[in-house]
Parts: C-alpha cells; structure tokens; sequence
C-alpha cells in the first residue's frame, strides 16, 4: 500500500523571527501547519499511513507543554479526521539518554492519540511492510541489529521490506567528511527501500537509499537543503513534495533571478555600508517591497583611510581576532576545515551582534 515519510520536525517553539499567535508560537505554528500539509497531501494521493523518521522534538530531553499540546491535538487530527495511520521513530533530538528507550523518549507522550511510536528494538509493519528500528548511539549497534534482524527474514521479504532509520549517513551533507554510515552498506542489506532521519537534506545517495530530509527548513543551518516530504507508491514510485513553510536563504548580493525567491522566506544578506540606518532600510526594503517573511541584514563597514581617530580597534573587532587566533591555533580543529569554522563562527557573532 501506498504510504508517506516525514522527518526531523523538530516542534519547537524557536525565537528566531518569532511571534505569539495567541498561546502558540508563530515558528511552531509553521511547523505544524506544514506536517498537516504534508498529510493532507499523502492521503489525497493515496497514502494509508505516515511514517516518521525521528527527531519529532527538537530540544533534548524536555518539551514544554506550550509545544506538546498543540502537537498531540495535530497528531489526533492527522489519525481521526485526516485519516491515516501514524509511525514515529525515536531520533536522537527525541531521547534523554544516549539510546533509544521508552521511558527517555519524548515522543512517547504522543502515543494517547493512536500512534504506534517505535522506541525499542525494532517494529514490522505488515501492511506497507516498513521495518523500524529507532536510534542507536553507535553505527556498528545499529547495523549488528539489522543484521540479527535479517537472519529472521527470507530473502523474498527482504527484497519487499522498507528499512526506516535514524542515523548519520555518509554523501547526504555537501562537503561533510565522512564519520557516519557507508550508504553501500544500507544498500547492500538488500531491502527495496531504506529512508533515513537525521540530516536535513532530502537526497537519493543509492538507487534504492534516501535521506528523508528535514519537513522543513528550521535554522541559518538548513540554507540550500532540499526539504519537505516523501510519498511512495505500490509501484516502487519514490517523490519528494516541498511544504509551504519558509526558506532560509543567504544571499551575497541580490540578483535578478533571486526577487521571486526572497518573496515569503527568510532571507540573510551582507551589505556594505557608511551609516547604521542603512541596515534598518536595507531590511525594510526586503520586508516591505520584496516580502521576505523576515531578514536579517549583515553589514560590512566600508573601507576608510586609517587615521590616528580611527586606528584602535572596537571591542567586537579584538573578539574576532581572539577567535580567529584561537581557531587557528587550535590541535582539535581538522586544519582543512580551519577557515570554514572560523568564517561561520565569526558569520554567528555578526548575527549577534547586529540581529534586531
């Protein structure tokens, strides 16, 4: 039977571009209007069932009732008056503790609404033939444990089985070096699909291997990943969908082709600038003419001739020499990937520094 995937919805009541819609958070409205989307969308094709891939909450080991409670009315909707049957896999975002377990699972207080949430060993879904096997700390557990699994299944099973797990996976993050999961060895399991949670790009990394992808875009973390939700057919046909939610995109400068993309998302440009009020009308612009759902501006003092008035140094200037310095000389920091931690961290501070 035909079924559809979400992943990393991490609900949260998020501070970035937020506001009060009554008792609820604006960026968890978002995110809930977003997971109703996607399971309006999965039933109107044909889908019986959702699965869900992990990290349902986004803050470790604590949710406050003001996040939990509008999920849990979601999670009741989806089942009683959208229709379909729910699955959710503990991800790591899920977990008080190091492993997946019942009692440390947050997702565990959805289960009053009629989902089945998977915390423990593993779960076979016999209807759309899904096998879940929730989080594992370490690689080598989580794979000896499909492996045991498997020598309890006939090969003809295997082949007609769809493996769902939440886990780092190598060649799905651009430019990440690889620490997580040979995506061969998923492949070479044998199963007619494996769908992961875990990094928030959806992506096809073997014929028969994806990333989910996060629903949504959720942080500066998410810029140029594909998110939204998966869909796959009786006929072994596999298609993302794109939510309505908001992009986050960063921007060096703004070109043609980027005016329809700015409209409805969140938008972070570096500018050069002479005078603060600059910034202030730079994102008025954004806001008001473009309709960029929010932005955030960065500005870039523009050169000046250094006289004795303007020589010393600002405080902001000292930290970011204190930090390049330590970054630079730092033993633990792989020494390729130097600039690039230096230049994002120095990239939060200017947000801190400037965020209004």
């Amino acid at each position: 039977m035909s079924f559809g995937v979400i992943s990393d919805t991490h609900y949260h009541a998020f501070s970035a571009f937020a506001h009060q819609e009554g008792h609820i958070n604006s960026r968890l409205q978002i995110l809930i209007d977003a997971t109703r989307q996607a399971a309006k969308s999965m039933k109107a094709s044909g889908c019986t069932a959702m699965f869900h891939c992990g990290d349902i909450f986004h803050v470790r080991g604590r949710v406050t009732p003001s996040v939990l409670n509008p999920v849990t009315e979601l999670y009741r909707e989806i089942i009683e008056d959208i229709g379909l049957e729910v699955y959710l896999l503990a991800g790591n975002h899920d977990l008080e503790f190091e492993d997946s377990n019942k009692i440390g699972n947050s997702g565990e207080a959805l289960s009053s609404t009629g989902v089945h949430v998977v915390s423990e060993g593993s779960y076979y879904n016999e209807e759309h033939g899904v096998l879940m096997v929730p989080w594992h700390a370490k690689q080598k557990e989580l794979i000896a444990t499909i492996t045991e699994l498997l020598t309890h299944m006939p090969a003809d099973k295997i082949a007609k089985t769809t493996l769902m797990i939440h886990a780092p996976v190598n060649e799905i993050i651009p430019g990440l070096p690889d620490h997580g999961i040979d995506p061969d060895v998923l492949q070479g399991f044998g199963f007619r699909f494996v769908f992961i949670g875990h990094y928030h790009n959806h992506k096809q990394v073997r014929p028969n291997v994806y990333s989910v992808g996060a629903l949504t875009h959720q942080t500066w973390g998410d810029v140029n990943s594909v998110a939204g939700f998966v869909t796959v057919t009786d006929d072994d046909r596999v298609g993302q969908c794109p939510t309505d939610a908001p992009l986050f995109l960063d921007l060096e400068e703004i070109e043609e082709e980027d005016i329809d993309r700015i409209s409805g998302n969140y938008v972070r440009i570096r500018i050069e600038i002479e005078e603060e009020r600059e910034v202030t009308e730079f994102r008025d612009m954004l806001v008001n003419e473009m309709c960029a759902a929010a932005a955030l501006v960065l500005p870039v003092r523009k050169d000046k001739t250094v006289t004795r008035a303007t020589a010393s140094k600002t405080s902001l200037d000292r930290l970011e020499d204190s930090i390049t310095h330590f970054i630079k000389g730092s033993a633990t920091i792989d020494t390729a990937m130097k600039d690039e931690v230096n230049n994002e961290v120095l990239k939060t501070l200017a947000e801190i520094d400037h965020a209004i």
